[in-house]
């Protein structure tokens, strides 16, 4: 057995922060992921600063920015020479693997070409170990790519069971190796559609009553509570796959010697603020769920973090707690000092929130591109119209009173003052997104030419208060 620590790493997709039952959510049947918080280190402020898929898996791969790697629309290419974390760790000593959705291989036509394609051994970025696929939400009928073969083939039944047995199956055979591994597996639901979970998930919320939260308009709430049953219903299905990796890392007695995280590539609205799904700068959007289990360390257990965690800074926080050097490519901040008490948090901490470009949801709701940041007490956000949204996070949880036409000079100064820190940071200019969309050569994308349906407005305008 290695005297490293392995790393496991656990993703749903679309799975926002709210909906489990260790964060309150009174609908969640998650008993198996609630008792592993109770063995974890909690982060209620970890987000996903891109709050889309693609954006996302890049950023975690690389550790860097969407402007930085250039997945900042879904469906663009991820480099096939970039360096991944897969490179770093195996660098570090580490067997590589990653088991289900991928979608960084892109579908250059802009129309999803590739999203059922092979994706060849380069575009893997190292992994020794691939089981995957681009991108498939028919959970029920899904197929996956092993390492160099190209012919498809089929997980059995609701696949996030069978993609967890594979990921069982491979802690038990590299348990006693003396090399440690690197596991990541990606799940594809709770993203839509809907109704497809296992019917026996299904029947738990078929009659009961949901619970909604109060920034869902009125017009909406059967409608929400109509997607959140099966929304729900995918989370109890995968809180059962969850105990399949759990007891896997138990079973086979490295429990004690492997880091172990859960979390989402992003949220989903479900009618919150009068929104469908993802994209938006709302909680709701950005918030993930973040678990993080380091057995060596104190007092970790039942444990709350503020760090504002994103995901570029993934990458570097995994190898910092394995005291793996960090490549010189990665943006992201290391949080390992903070995480492991060598450093103390100031309390100005934020998250850097950015939809570069206008694409899908943005565009049907005539949103414009978007930069911001979230910290434990405020989400800041300005689009190139100028500052937009500005929420209380600690006296206006569910972001209801918009204070941005009547917060006081001070605290808009240092609002724009801490964004504008991000954007010299990032290097990121701030222009307006069909510039970077010529630039990159993606204006022929279906996603960024879709039509605005109806503009969205705030449902909660004329309860903004003074600050």
């Amino acid at each position: 057995m290695s005297t490293q620590p392995n790393v496991v790493f656990v993703f749903g997709d679309e799975w926002r922060a709210q909906a489990t039952g260790y964060a309150g959510d009174k609908n969640c049947a998650t008993p198996n992921i609630d008792a592993f918080r109770k063995k974890a280190i909690h982060f209620p402020n970890a987000v996903a600063g891109t709050p889309v898929c693609c954006p996302y898996r890049a950023s975690l791969l690389t550790g860097q920015y969407p402007l930085t790697h250039g997945v900042f629309i879904n469906d663009v290419e991820l480099n096939p020479s970039s360096y991944s974390i897969a490179h770093a760790f195996k660098n570090g000593g580490y067997n590589t693997a990653y088991i289900g959705k991928w979608h960084v291989y892109g579908s250059p036509d802009g129309k999803y070409g590739r999203r059922s394609a092979y994706v060849p051994r380069n575009y893997q970025l190292g992994f020794d170990y691939w089981k995957g696929f681009e991108c498939n939400h028919e959970y029920n009928d899904s197929y996956y790519y092993f390492n160099d073969d190209p012919t498809p083939r089929k997980w059995e039944g609701y696949d996030a069971f069978p993609q967890s047995e594979d990921a069982a199956n491979y802690i038990y055979q590299h348990a006693n190796d003396t090399k440690p591994f690197l596991l990541m597996l990606s799940w594809g639901p709770p993203h839509f559609p809907l109704d497809t979970a296992p019917e026996k998930y299904r029947k738990i919320y078929e009659e009961n009553d949901i619970i909604l939260r109060p920034n869902v308009p009125r017009h909406l709430q059967e409608k929400a509570k109509e997607e959140l049953r099966g929304y729900y219903a995918h989370i109890a299905a995968l809180d059962d796959a969850f105990a399949i990796v759990r007891k896997a890392i138990i079973n086979a007695g490295i429990d004690k010697n492997t880091i172990f995280v859960f979390t989402s590539d992003h949220g989903d609205m479900r009618q919150s603020q009068g929104l469908p799904t993802k994209l938006f700068p709302f909680d709701e959007s950005v918030c993930v769920p973040f678990l993080l289990r380091i057995p060596t360390l104190e007092n970790s257990d039942n444990s709350v973090s503020p760090i504002p965690i994103d995901a570029p800074d993934i990458m570097p926080t995994l190898l910092g707690l394995c005291n793996l050097p960090i490549p010189p490519t990665v943006e992201g901040t290391d949080w390992s000092p903070f995480i492991l008490g060598k450093k103390i948090l100031t309390g100005n901490e934020s998250a850097f929130l950015n939809i570069p470009a206008e694409f899908t949801e943005i565009l049907r709701h005539g949103m414009k591109a978007y930069r911001g940041f979230r910290s434990v007490n405020y989400t800041y956000v300005r689009n190139t119209d100028g500052p937009w949204l500005l929420y209380d996070n600690i006296d206006d949880p569910y972001q209801m009173r918009n204070l941005i036409k009547s917060a006081n000079k001070k605290l808009l100064d240092e609002c724009e003052a801490k964004l504008q820190e991000h954007l010299r940071k990032r290097h990121d200019e701030f222009l307006d997104g069909k510039t970077y969309l010529k630039r990159a050569g993606l204006t022929h994308y279906g996603e960024v030419n879709v039509k605005c349906k109806t503009i969205w407005h705030d449902p909660w305008e004329a309860a903004t208060t003074n600050i």
